[in-house]
């Protein structure tokens, strides 16, 4: 009976497991499993290890392939769910990169301040407008002459229609951008792209919003507050005259 126990102990089975398979009280086999121990040293574990082993790896493979498969179902929903809440403005590279496309069939101009003198303006055209242009006009809209006005709304509503100055200049077909310069600091300013008409006149397409260029100077924040000291403590008997009116733009201190 004591072989018997070790046989099965060595396969693995607990004293619990071997008591009800021998049907015999927990406590005998217990007794039979020491005893056999204390006689020939624990040789149980080097034989049962391999078994214990197999069983690992078994577990850590099916573990492996769970994770394996559940870390694939979650990339591909990953990818499926970038695909689609990506822009569809973007386009694949075929180096693998995203990038911006060309253009995107849009009427709009914008102006970007580069420094008090000089602003970085880019524009475009929608297709729909070009083909609406050529049909009125009996041209394609390469042939029509391309102009660019930069308009001084200083102090003034551009909705209104009134400038405090304007400039019109011609443009080389497919121009898209243009460094406007030089211009005034402290100065607002609104661009505009059209075309000339046949009776030579501008017609705009698309115009920025009103852009304020930089100071080139200091505010004039307290630059007379000396000469109004000297004559508050009567340290002159008059007030002092004063340069309030620069050359054209007397709001210059005032914005």
């Amino acid at each position: 009976m004591e072989e018997k126990i070790v046989s099965l102990k060595q396969q693995g089975l607990t004293l619990k497991q071997i008591a009800e398979q021998l049907d015999m009280p927990i406590g005998k086999v217990q007794y039979a499993w020491r005893k056999w121990r204390t006689q020939h040293g624990d040789v149980t574990a080097t034989a049962a290890a391999p078994k214990q082993q197999a069983e690992g790896k078994k577990r850590m493979k099916t573990s492996t392939k769970a994770t394996k498969s559940t870390s694939t179902k979650q990339v591909a929903s990953s990818l499926q769910s970038n695909a689609s809440h990506h822009s569809p403005l973007l386009e694949q590279a075929p180096e693998g990169y995203w990038k911006l496309p060309d253009r995107y069939d849009a009427d709009l101009m914008h102006a970007v301040v580069q420094s008090p003198n000089s602003v970085y303006v880019f524009w475009e055209v929608s297709d729909a407008v070009k083909e609406t242009l050529a049909m009125q006009f009996m041209r394609p809209w390469e042939d029509l002459p391309k102009a660019f006005r930069i308009l001084d709304v200083t102090l003034l509503d551009y909705t209104s229609g009134h400038a405090n100055r304007s400039y019109t200049f011609e443009l080389p077909e497919m121009t898209n951008s243009w460094f406007v310069r030089p211009l005034d600091p402290n100065t607002t300013y609104v661009f505009e792209f059209g075309i000339r008409t046949m009776e030579g006149e501008f017609l705009p397409l698309v115009a920025s919003d009103p852009l304020d260029t930089p100071r080139a100077e200091a505010a004039g924040v307290g630059r007379f507050a000396e000469p109004v000291r000297r004559w508050q403590y009567g340290e002159v008997e008059s007030p002092e005259l004063l340069d309030t009116l620069p050359k054209y733009a007397a709001y210059r201190y005032v914005r």
